[in-house]
């Protein structure tokens, strides 16, 4: 094992002498290769929930069961500036005095106090279904399914980049602050105004082995590309 990373370290200087013997412009385009290159070895590996020493991630907890929801709910709320908006959400989940779900008119996960609901109003075409009642959530089948695939949306968001002088993959903007969270196992809200949650570790970004030799293996097809 001392061998091998004695090896490695020795193709790693290799590497990093070849490419400043590169002008500006061919630099910047192996580096670019080489962003693309992890990236898409980072992607892969945490599809597979691995964290770059192989060990497998901690797996998800089992969500409780809940009832699957029968019925839409539309409803005047009032903010706390004291104007009012129609909400409209077809999938949602009561907590506490908390009602938490995507909401159509905003177009994206809401969290309403029950308090402020003005009054109730009839879903599109439908009569008016009264005051909000029982624990509603989306089908089993559905959880299901979306428990098995972590972190797709944030390896969409993984960004690649290079500059004369580096190569680069990272996490920008909300994803970054998710990705934050996820890789080092801190706390953080479920949904917006909800009660916080300690999450396991598990590290999104890291060399592997496997990703040293890929991009040896890149730098010296380049290389003979060249002689």
């Amino acid at each position: 094992m001392a061998d091998r990373a004695d090896e490695l370290a020795i193709y790693r200087q290799a590497v990093s002498t070849y490419i400043e013997t590169l002008d500006g412009r061919e630099r910047s385009r192996l580096l670019r290769q080489l962003a693309l290159r992890i990236r898409r070895s980072q992607q892969t590996r945490i599809k597979a929930q691995l964290a770059p020493d192989g060990a497998p991630w901690p797996k998800r907890k089992p969500r409780q069961t809940q009832k699957a929801a029968s019925r839409p709910i539309r409803f005047l709320y009032r903010k706390a500036s004291g104007e009012e908006r129609v909400a409209d959400m077809r999938s949602w989940v009561r907590q506490d005095d908390r009602l938490t779900g995507f909401d159509r008119e905003a177009d994206g996960l809401r969290t309403f106090l029950n308090s402020r609901i003005a009054r109730h109003l009839p879903a599109e075409g439908g009569a008016d279904p009264g005051p909000i009642a029982g624990t509603l959530r989306t089908a089993k089948g559905r959880v299901r399914r979306s428990s098995q695939a972590m972190f797709v949306k944030l390896r969409q968001r993984m960004s690649a980049g290079s500059n004369s002088d580096q190569a680069y993959v990272e996490f920008r903007g909300r994803a970054a602050r998710l990705a934050r969270i996820h890789h080092f196992g801190l706390k953080d809200r479920v949904v917006p105004g909800g009660p916080e949650t300690d999450y396991p570790q598990r590290e999104l970004l890291g060399f592997t082995q496997a990703d040293d030799e890929a991009i040896m293996d890149l730098v010296f097809a380049h290389m003979e590309g060249r002689l």
